[in-house]
């Protein structure tokens, strides 16, 4: 008899497989379906979050400045995906309960009620209040789509369909970008919030006529939605999640006492454990399904996507602040790493699809790739803005070789790091992807790639914000120091009222403050706090090569053993 370990699929083959009769029907009957009409039906949602979460890392700094609150600024970002981690992994568990079109209905009504909200916000705190709403539908149209393609294809041809979905979610961040900041320049960007409006209530249109999937777990319709039926998903489980989270953040970026906050942070983790260990019958994480190959997996996945979305959310505020680029200008920057998410799907697609090695193996070795792509492109981009002043000055690569400001070079240098990290992400989320249709159990599917999505939330969640949190608090210590503590060659005087305008307002940065020479040294402060929340991202991607190089060998060593 064989001998079975975390690289072995669980199930045998299709062809070998011995279903129950009706569950086998069932999933015949999901191959057999029309493939374009579903597709198209969740890859339009999936459209509409990608092109959302771009939007708002380009306009958010405007946004901001707008309600003449910058130093919030990192809330517009982190309200969305804080609830967008915590209500994902419940989607995968309402779609094994309720069945995959009843979830994706609830997800498109809290997306399009979250738009609306926004278009009528009128400071930071209702726009993040409506950007969370925003989220939690969001969370469920990428999840609800990643985990339907499941149903309908076969596990190697899950490859190659989740790489075209990434090509669509990477086409939505290349327009995101650029759309937004022509909006905001135009006609402003409560009009972007209010357009995504009718096109989900398309989608919820385009849903109920064609995702008719049949699954043999879901029970009868009209014990679906019974108390005893939903009391199935892990509400207490997500509650104290998104507490222990919030209570993260909060650490890092507020003024608020910090021993209550921190007892609060570690009670809500030790109710989140407490929880998911003893009182939730179907849990969020279940842990005797967490082998040590998913283990390792899910931490690198977490890392990859704080790294990447460290670079998201950083890249158009350096970009619009220390090199004065345009909002629309500073989305065709972001294009490119949208490209490259499509780019990098579709390869691991073909790899994964076409190769002759184990199919686990072969996915850990692309995660390692990935997160060593990642840190090259982290390490190259922070050479690059430590030796690139802003604005005007010359950047030194060589001494025989210099690039300044205005020059092509250093803007190619800076696409091709952002393609570096964006590149290696989707490789690995693709990957990891694949690597649970073969080593989890088709009635666990939707709730095991509900938990994969639950890290990489978290990784978006903590690397937008902490990332944030990391520039604006050294930029805030920095600049007090600079303005009021350092002795300074120059006779000029700061005032507070300046401090703290450049603190809630960054547009007055390059208003007509400051004297020039004043000016520059303010920018060299900027410059500094840039470069210091570059290294977390950078720490946390050699800690994922490591994980990721030891996944790979565990693996290897696995499969000879068998």
């Amino acid at each position: 008899m064989q001998t079975l370990d975390e690289t072995s699929n669980l199930l045998p083959p299709p062809e070998e497989a011995e279903a129950p009769p009706l569950e086998q029907k069932f999933h015949e009957y999901n191959l057999a379906l029309p493939k374009f009409p579903i597709l198209f039906s969740l890859w339009l949602g999936s459209f509409l979050s990608s092109l959302d979460s771009t939007i708002v890392a380009n306009i958010m700094n405007r946004v901001a400045e707008e309600f003449s609150e910058s130093s919030k600024k990192q809330w517009i970002a982190t309200s969305f995906l804080l609830t967008n981690t915590a209500f994902q992994p419940l989607y995968g568990k309402l779609s094994d309960i309720t069945g995959r079109k009843s979830a994706l209905l609830t997800a498109q009504f809290f997306f399009g009620l979250g738009c609306l909200l926004t278009c009528f916000a009128r400071n930071v705190t209702e726009f993040s209040i409506a950007r969370a709403i925003c989220g939690i539908g969001a969370g469920g149209l990428n999840a609800i789509s990643s985990i339907a393609v499941s149903d309908i294809c076969t596990a190697r041809e899950r490859g190659v369909y989740q790489g075209y979905a990434n090509i669509v979610f990477g086409f939505g961040q290349l327009l995101g970008a650029p759309l937004g900041g022509v909006f905001i320049e135009t006609i402003g960007w409560r009009a972007l919030f209010g357009i995504q409006v009718p096109v989900i209530m398309l989608c919820s249109v385009l849903a109920i006529k064609n995702i008719n999937i049949k699954l043999f777990h879901v029970p009868p319709m009209k014990e679906r939605y019974t108390l005893k039926n939903l009391s199935r998903i892990d509400i207490f489980g997500s509650l104290s999640l998104v507490a222990t989270i919030s209570g993260v953040l909060f650490l890092c970026s507020s003024q608020l006492n910090k021993l209550y906050l921190a007892l609060f942070t570690i009670g809500s983790f030790i109710v989140f454990i407490l929880v998911e260990r003893y009182y939730a019958t179907e849990k969020i994480l279940p842990f005797e399904l967490l082998t040590r190959s998913f283990c390792l997996s899910s931490a690198v996945t977490v890392i990859s996507s704080f790294v990447v979305f460290g670079e998201i959310f950083r890249s158009p505020i350096y970009l619009q602040l220390l090199q004065n680029i345009s909002v629309t200008k500073t989305g065709l920057f972001l294009i490119f790493p949208s490209i490259s998410v499509a780019v990098g799907s579709l390869v691991t697609g073909w790899v994964l699809r076409n190769t002759k090695i184990n199919l686990a193996h072969c996915a850990y070795q692309i995660i390692f790739g990935g997160m060593i792509m990642q840190l090259l492109g982290l390490g190259l981009g922070y050479l690059l803005l430590s030796h690139l002043n802003p604005d005007y000055t010359i950047y030194d690569m060589l001494e025989s070789i210099t690039f300044r400001s205005n020059s092509i070079w250093w803007k190619l240098i800076y696409v091709f790091a952002s393609v570096l990290v964006s590149f290696g992400y989707a490789c690995l989320l693709v990957a990891t992807l694949v690597s649970i249709v073969f080593t989890v159990e088709k009635s666990q599917q939707g709730t095991m790639t509900g938990v994969f999505y639950l890290w990489r939330s978290i990784g978006n969640v903590l690397g937008a914000s902490l990332t944030l949190v990391s520039y604006e608090n050294s930029l805030s210590s920095m600049l007090w120091n600079y303005m009021f503590k350092t002795k300074r060659d120059d006779e000029y005087h700061f005032t507070k009222k300046q401090y703290y305008s450049l603190i809630n307002d960054s547009s007055y940065l390059r208003g007509p403050n400051f004297p020039t020479d004043i000016f520059v040294r303010i920018l060299d402060v900027y410059k500094k706090a840039f470069l210091i929340s570059y290294i977390p991202n950078i720490a946390l991607a050699a800690v994922g090569i490591v994980l990721s190089l030891y996944l790979v060998k565990h693996t290897y060593k696995r499969s000879s053993s068998s």
